[in-house]
């Protein structure tokens, strides 16, 4: 993967790069709520830091396939988002032994999305994760640099889903769509 690609701004790969671990590490910050017990678990899949990536994951292949169509920008941005998950301070950098395993599942994840409704639940409670999800879609939506009638109807139908302000709608969309 190309950190740097000539057809899209460097400043957007930034950008979108430093938002994600911001985050990611207010996740990792949640982390002290949930039992040390998950981590001992043979079972990984069952970890909360791996159904949060899941949950992540389903939202970016719904963010990829809105058109029917899987784009190699999208899937580079994807890419990037994954490796983000293992770095240090960010939801997945206590996986670095297991990391194959983790991709496995996560790459199960992306082509057999959780439902939409799973998703929604995750954010149902928190504003903030909802605008950050919402947001995370309109980054890989727009990657192409351009938006057509499937994916304009997926954001929409998004922000309805997560209960989005119009306003906030605009703002996101005005920061990667300009």
């Amino acid at each position: 993967m190309k950190l740097k690609d000539e057809t899209m701004p460097i400043n957007f790969l930034f950008v979108m790069a430093k938002k994600i671990v911001q985050n990611l590490k207010q996740v990792k910050g949640n982390k002290k709520s949930h039992p040390e017990t998950i981590h001992k678990t043979l079972d990984i899949e069952s970890d909360l830091h791996i159904e949060y990536a899941k949950v992540l994951l389903s939202l970016w292949s719904y963010a990829c396939n809105a058109d029917g169509q899987f784009k190699k920008k999208e899937g580079e941005i994807v890419g990037e988002l994954v490796n983000v998950l293992f770095e240090p301070d960010c939801l997945l950098s206590g996986f670095q032994s297991q990391k194959k395993q983790v991709l496995e599942i996560l790459s199960h994840t992306f082509e057999n999305p959780l439902p939409m409704k799973t998703i929604s639940k995750v954010v149902s409670d928190s504003d903030e994760y909802a605008l950050n999800f919402f947001e995370d879609a309109v980054c890989i939506v727009a990657s192409d640099g351009t938006l057509n009638k499937a994916e304009i109807q997926f954001l929409d139908d998004l922000a309805k889903e997560f209960k989005i302000s119009p306003m906030d709608k605009m703002r996101v969309e005005k920061k990667y769509l300009a």
